[in-house]
């Protein structure tokens, strides 16, 4: 298999699911869907043990799949009338390989397409050079790339056009679209994104891998005795809140975060020491001293900053809480 995946690649495990089930979780994100209909091949009964989460009135699976693409859409768009849907419903077919698709695309081509007379799809304006090869693969001539796009899906059209475009267009056509062409209509094209990519050959698996594992981070917890003035003072240190409610909130800068308590006990906070590695320690010397300067009537001090024995430069920041934080300048010497 190009995949490199020992089965169907809608069942390889990607960042701990099933591939399928990041999809569906992503068109389950699309709350104008009505329904999500998922074309199985005939006897595959692997989706429930796959997707667990797909289930409930409007998660339907049919396997009623066919040995091309296009039959597999036919049966499916006759799987939809057998389940009410009118010729003039919008129908979006997406592949089940597309497992980065994200909600946020989806809405942006239902916004574009549901008021046009055809639909369309979402698609890239190609930016690389493109090369025609010859027989022995080696590259025969460049091919103009201005106005050219490649595909992606969902690829949404009404029912009834669509179910016609497949049938006059036969089996060998490789997406919806070009069915729809074959008409004598033009499809619009919905600019999408880079990562909604067909997993495909096994550096896929691997892209995909990456983009979907989830981040693990470890954030400290520091105590606030007066939550209020705490969060002030981060503030003035360039923290911003990302998230906040009466016991927590998450203070961010760039790509440091850390949580802030509403809780203390004084001898928690009188030994709680926070390290923070910069590249520059002079601004951040400038604004300690200012900082104590300003909350000093709260029992802000800063140190200057000075080289230790262990090889750093640093100084010393305490919040109005006591918590001390040593701030340093990454050097080469650092592990």
């Amino acid at each position: 298999m190009r995949a490199g995946t020992e089965g169907p690649k809608q069942y390889a495990s990607v960042a701990g699911r099933a591939v399928v089930a990041h999809t569906l979780a992503a068109l389950a994100g699309v709350a104008r869907l009505s329904a999500t209909l998922v074309v199985l091949a005939p006897g595959d009964a692997a989706l429930g043990a796959a997707a667990p989460q797909f289930r409930g009135p409007r998660a339907w699976a049919v396997a009623c799949g066919g040995a091309t693409r296009a039959a597999s859409v036919a049966a499916g768009l006759e799987a939809l009338a057998a389940r009410g849907a009118r010729d003039l419903d919008w129908v979006l077919v997406h592949d089940a390989a597309r497992c980065l698709v994200r909600a946020a695309a989806i809405d942006r081509l239902i916004d574009a397409c549901v008021g046009d007379a055809v639909g369309g799809l979402l698609a890239l304006p190609l930016a690389d050079t493109l090369k025609q090869a010859d027989a022995s693969g080696r590259s025969a001539s460049t091919v103009e790339r201005q106005g050219k796009w490649v595909a992606q899906t969902p690829q949404m059209f009404r029912l009834g056009l669509l179910r016609e475009a497949l049938a006059r267009a036969g089996a060998g056509v490789t997406d919806e679209a070009s069915a729809v062409e074959a008409l004598g209509y033009a499809p619009l094209l919905v600019r999408g994104e880079p990562d909604n990519f067909k997993l495909t050959w096994p550096a896929d698996f691997a892209l995909a891998q990456r983009l979907l594992a989830p981040i693990e981070q470890i954030k400290a917890l520091v105590p606030a005795r007066d939550f209020d003035l705490s969060l002030r003072f981060y503030a003035s240190l360039g923290f911003a809140v990302g998230y906040k409610d009466a016991s927590v909130a998450v203070l961010r800068r760039g790509s440091m975060a850390f949580l802030l308590q509403n809780f203390y006990v004084p001898e928690h906070a009188d030994h709680f020491v926070m390290h923070l590695a910069v590249d520059d320690l002079a601004p951040w010397a400038e604004l300690g001293a200012r900082l104590a300067s300003e909350y000093a009537a709260q029992g802000v001090r800063a140190s200057s900053a000075e080289l230790r024995p262990w090889g750093l430069r640093d100084m010393t920041l305490i919040d109005p809480s006591g918590v001390l934080w040593r701030i340093a300048e990454a050097t080469p010497r650092q592990p």
